[in-house]
């Protein structure tokens, strides 16, 4: 059995492949897998669940080099009306929104799921293979060296429910320990160390003193900032 390859493995070694794409995987690789820590959510409504809709076709992953992902799916769009008609059926660069709230500021953007790969739904075609390997951009069909691996069902409706979702991640520059003070809400004005930090829920939990007694108080992260120099 060749070496297996997970789309969290992708994520976590996202960086390292793309930049060194030529020599950064295995040459072969067998069932891909995705873990359900990978989703947001899986209790989501089947109804999105498109995997299976076109007989025959399979999901495959093209790995792709650093900041070529757009390019390389938009030429794969074109390319569905002619060489790939009927054969490629959808293109998948699966991104998410994100919050960033860094030295007080808050900024939203739009960052990649997978950086260095596209999901691509297609008829297996030993031409089609070809032609896509060819594509400027394009590192590699993750599998074997002569056929791609396609990646189940069951893995890819998860990224699509995960997609549906349309949840923002907020990131933040706060530490455990560090001195933030409240900016709005019933607290406002208080100051206190942090004691927990939730970015999937975007809150933290700080001390604050009331009437002479530390207390932990839950607060969103647009209710706080830094406590700069006793500002």
């Amino acid at each position: 059995m060749d070496k297996e390859h997970s789309v969290e493995e992708i994520e976590m070694n996202a960086d390292e492949a793309v930049n060194h794409a030529k020599g950064g995987f295995d040459n072969e690789s067998s069932a891909i897998v995705l873990d359900e820590e990978d989703i947001l959510d899986t209790n989501v409504d089947d109804t999105n669940d498109s995997s299976a809709t076109i007989q025959g076709a399979q999901w495959y992953i093209v790995q792709c080099y650093a900041l070529y992902e757009q390019k390389v799916r938009d030429r794969i769009i074109q390319m569905q009306e002619n060489e790939f008609k009927g054969i490629v059926h959808r293109v998948l660069l699966p991104e998410e929104e994100t919050v960033e709230i860094k030295n007080n500021e808050r900024k939203e953007k739009v960052k990649k799921m997978f950086p260095g790969y596209l999901f691509v739904q297609m008829q297996p075609d030993e031409g089609a293979w070809y032609m896509l390997r060819r594509l400027p951009g394009v590192a590699k069909l993750v599998g074997s060296r002569n056929e791609p691996t396609p990646v189940g069902e069951d893995e890819i409706n998860r990224i699509l429910r995960q997609l549906g979702e349309n949840m923002k991640k907020i990131e933040v520059d706060f530490e455990l320990s560090e001195i933030i003070k409240v900016i709005s809400g019933p607290f406002r004005g208080y100051t206190g160390a942090i004691s927990e930090i939730n970015p999937e829920r975007g809150k933290l939990k700080a001390l604050i003193s009331i009437f002479g007694r530390e207390t932990p108080v839950e607060l969103d992260f647009d209710q706080v900032e830094k406590y700069l120099d006793g500002k």
